[in-house]
């Protein structure tokens, strides 16, 4: 928890009210913690609102920035905005217990909380799980990628030209003599 101290928010000493803190979140952040991730280039600004009340602390929590994605059709990083917002009540009871999402409890003689792995959390949840570059959505990609996905997109076919298909498919096994005798009993399953 020692490289995490910048993070820690002493509440014992701040007075019944509101109190604002500001963390500006780049990848030096990230490195911090231990896991592998699929962005790149995080800049992302972190706003927490404290609310000391005398038997509960309530953080409102704002987060606004960009990542760089690479997007699932076109294999191109793209930047992408996020925003996120969210509330969470600290109550103090005789342990620990972070159980639940939007409320924590911590024992009574905790003088601070650590909110570095809230914020991690948050901004891992405000990224989307399907990442879609802005111009394959307008249809102004010049992707490489995106030119051959057209080129071999299945297109849609009427079903009166699959029924005439099969059809004159069908006549042309009939004029055929040499059917396998295993599909000619088939046809005696006709309707």
């Amino acid at each position: 928890m020692d490289k995490l101290k910048n993070y820690n928010i002493i509440f014992s000493g701040l007075p019944l009210g509101k109190t604002e803190f500001d963390y500006e979140i780049t990848q030096a952040f990230f490195d911090l913690f231990q896991f592998d991730q699929d962005f790149s280039q995080p800049k992302v600004s972190v706003s927490i609102e404290l609310e000391k009340r005398s038997t509960m602390l309530e953080l409102f929590i704002k987060l606004k920035g960009t990542v760089n994605l690479i997007c699932d059709l076109s294999n191109e990083e793209f930047e992408q905005k996020i925003e996120h917002s969210s509330r969470l009540i600290v109550k103090f009871g005789d342990e620990f217990d972070d159980a639940d999402d939007e409320i924590w409890v911590i024992p009574r003689e905790e003088y601070q909380l650590n909110v570095a792995q809230l914020i991690y959390e948050l901004i891992l949840l405000s990224i989307p799980t399907k990442r879609i570059h802005p111009d394959v959505l307008t249809g102004d990609s010049g992707s490489e990628v995106l030119r051959l996905l057209n080129q071999y997109m299945v297109e849609e076919v009427d079903e009166d030209d699959i029924e005439d298909s099969v059809t004159d498919t069908d006549d042309e096994d009939d004029d055929d003599g040499d059917i396998d005798p295993r599909w000619a009993k088939l046809k005696d399953l006709k309707p």
